[in-house]
């Protein structure tokens, strides 16, 4: 029978109470969060993955108002939550948001809205 210890990690169960080999813990550590992806979407064998978004527009704004990459992060997750965006990126950096939008469900204007809701100040960079 095979130890719990050696079927997760790889390693014999009379060696499994010292200190783990990073190289196994990476490995423990991808599966898990492989199986937790999976579990999360509810994929099960033979499932196929959801269609991918289309995204037919990318807009660049310049952003305002942003203190620490802590604002960036929250806007981040704003803009993505909106309706119709498909992925967006927002850099402390250089004060720049990058958003992929698909125009059949959201506009320019709705993503200026998102931002002043999110208590910043945008303008739209020429492509």
């Amino acid at each position: 029978m095979i130890q719990p210890a050696r079927l997760i990690t790889g390693i014999p169960a009379s060696r499994s109470n010292r200190k783990l080999n990073p190289v196994y813990t990476t490995r423990l550590l991808a599966i898990l969060a492989a199986t937790c992806l999976v579990a999360a979407i509810g994929l099960r064998s033979g499932d196929q993955l959801p269609e991918p978004r289309p995204a037919n527009a990318t807009n660049r704004f310049s952003i305002t108002g942003m203190h620490c990459h802590g604002c960036a992060q929250g806007l981040t997750s704003e803009l993505k939550r909106a309706p119709g965006v498909v992925w967006a990126r927002v850099a402390f950096t250089n004060r720049l948001a990058v958003v992929a939008f698909d125009t059949n469900r959201t506009t320019s204007t709705r993503l200026f809205k998102v931002i002043e809701e999110a208590g910043f100040k945008a303008r739209k960079l020429k492509p």
